[in-house]
Order: C-alpha cells, then sequence, then structure tokens
C-alpha cells in the first residue's frame, strides 16, 4: 500500500489547523485507492504480473477457456506458453515452451532420432496443463515422429495402519437321510420299578 501524506504539501502554518488536517486524511483514502488503480493498470501491461482482471483480457486475446480450478499462477503461465510463439519450430523452441509449462526443469526428454521417436515425461499437476501439452505436441514435434507422452506425479505419504485379528468357534452339524437304522437303548437297575427304553429315528 502506497504511503500518501498530503499535509507534508501545506506550508507549516496551515498544517496546523486541525480542520484541514482532518480533511485531507479523509481524502487520502481516496488518492491510495487512485495509486492502486494505477499501479493496477501497469502490472497487467506484463503477463507475470498480471492480476485476475489483466489476465482474462490476455486470455480472451489469444483464445485460451481456463478451469474453475486454475489459479492465477497456472493461468499466467499457459499464457506465457500461448503468447511467446516462435517459428519456424526447431527443438530449441520444444524446450522453451516445456520451460515455462513445467515451471523450470521439471521434465526430460529423450531423443530416439533413428527410430523416429521421442519421449516426454512431465509433472504436471493440473488439468489444463495436460491439455496444453498434448497442443504444443501436435503443433511442433513433425507428425512422422512418434511422440510418447508421460506425465508421472510422485507423492509422500505417511501414516499408520491398523491390522486387527479375531478367532471364534464355529461347529458344523450335517443332518442326512441317508442310512436308515434303528438304535435300541435298554438298561436297568436295582431298586427300579421299570426299565426306560428310548428309541432314535433318524428318518
Amino acid at each position: 500500500m502506497r504511503e500518501v501524506s498530503l499535509i507534508s504539501y501545506l506550508p507549516s502554518f496551515i498544517a496546523n489547523f486541525k480542520e484541514i488536517a482532518a480533511t485531507l486524511e479523509v481524502e487520502k483514502f481516496e488518492l491510495v485507492g487512485a495509486w492502486e488503480a494505477v499501479d493496477g493498470v501497469l502490472k497487467n501491461v506484463y503477463i507475470e504480473m498480471a492480476d485476475e482482471c489483466g489476465i482474462s483480457r490476455f486470455e480472451k486475446m489469444i483464445g485460451i477457456l481456463p478451469s474453475e480450478k486454475d489459479t492465477l499462477e497456472n493461468r499466467r503461465t499457459m499464457v506465457q506458453v500461448r503468447w511467446f510463439n516462435k517459428v519456424p519450430y526447431v527443438f530449441k523452441v520444444l524446450i522453451s515452451k516445456l520451460m515455462i509449462l513445467c515451471d523450470g526443469n521439471h521434465f526430460k526428454i529423450t531423443k530416439q532420432y533413428d527410430l523416429y521417436c521421442i519421449k516426454i515425461e512431465t509433472q504436471l499437476e493440473t488439468f489444463t496443463k495436460i491439455i496444453e501439452l498434448e497442443r504444443i505436441i501436435e503443433t511442433i514435434i513433425p507428425c512422422n515422429i512418434l511422440t510418447i507422452s508421460e506425465n508421472i506425479l510422485k507423492s509422500n505419504l505417511e501414516g499408520s495402519i491398523f491390522i486387527g485379528g479375531t478367532v471364534s468357534i464355529m461347529e458344523c452339524m450335517f443332518i442326512t437321510n441317508d442310512f436308515n437304522e434303528e438304535i435300541i437303548v435298554k438298561g436297568g437297575g436295582f431298586g427300579v420299578s421299570g426299565v426306560y427304553i428310548e428309541t432314535i429315528d433318524f428318518n
């Protein structure tokens, strides 16, 4: 926030009046807003410094439709990739575009020209950048060269795994009618007036 002191522009014998000082203090906020607006216009001239309003203007100029999940920094990167378009397309142009798209050196290119093949490994975290990578491959790399593109995301996960177990006793009973037998149980004893007989039928 730019500091604005209107009282400093007044002669000392006028600055001592409280009414004038209070009036200028209120007007200071209006001038601060004006300075910020002017500063915003200046920043929006450059892609790297453009705010939400400025970057949307660049996107309309070159036909980019951003995603709702794209951050302002990602949108600036996409505009830079499209804006700095150099022809003829050579290998150095491909490297420069990947440098912008991948934020430096988070990519690897393996050339196999004897097999008419080129392999590109990236670590792009947004879907919009992946789509832009496909556009770069289609517009820069010749059609007679096979392009293998792999996007690898590495993550370090930390946590705990809990393993539990239980033991239970189970008894299975199988009832069948494959056989038909009678079992007679006989028994006797002293002092008993009769004999108890039990018949078990498995039918």
